[in-house]
């Protein structure tokens, strides 16, 4: 198992898939990859609309400052930081995950069962971790 990708939002499941994560790849001395896609669900405001826009651009700017937030969160729970890198993409969150584990030769990834944007809890495992687990031949660890 050399390479671990682990998805993080900053959520419980997130943070026990990351602590997880670590004692993983520490067994195997592993490369880990933290990822956290930000994902924003609407579009660019039209020409013109430079209220709009100008909201846009803010709510993009401190969402990447929070997802950063995440990330060095996620890296304090690995003793050896030289092995962890850290990646921030956007788009949609389950095909980003999806699409760089495919062409990062990932072996193991390793995601919480829900994550923060579950809104309502599902019964059985989030939306997010569902799609991927669903759609990727990658070996899947998922931690509740």
């Amino acid at each position: 198992m050399k390479k671990i990708l682990i998805p993080v939002d900053g959520s419980d499941f997130s943070k026990r898939a990351a602590q997880k994560g670590a004692k993983i790849a520490e067994a195997f001395d592993s490369e880990v990859i933290l990822l956290n896609v930000v994902d924003i669900k609407f579009a660019v405001p039209a020409v013109g609309t430079a209220g709009f826009t100008n909201a846009y651009d803010l709510l993009v700017k401190t969402s990447k400052e929070d997802s950063e937030k995440i990330l060095n969160e996620a890296k304090k729970e690995f003793k050896n930081t030289e092995n962890v890198k850290t990646e921030l993409l956007e788009g949609d969150t389950a095909t980003q995950i999806i699409e760089y584990a495919k062409k990062n030769d990932v072996d193991l990834i390793i995601m919480g069962s829900q994550g923060l944007g579950a809104g309502f809890k599902r019964i059985f495992i989030g939306s997010v971790t569902n799609k991927v687990l669903h759609e990727t031949p990658i070996t899947i660890l998922v931690v509740k």
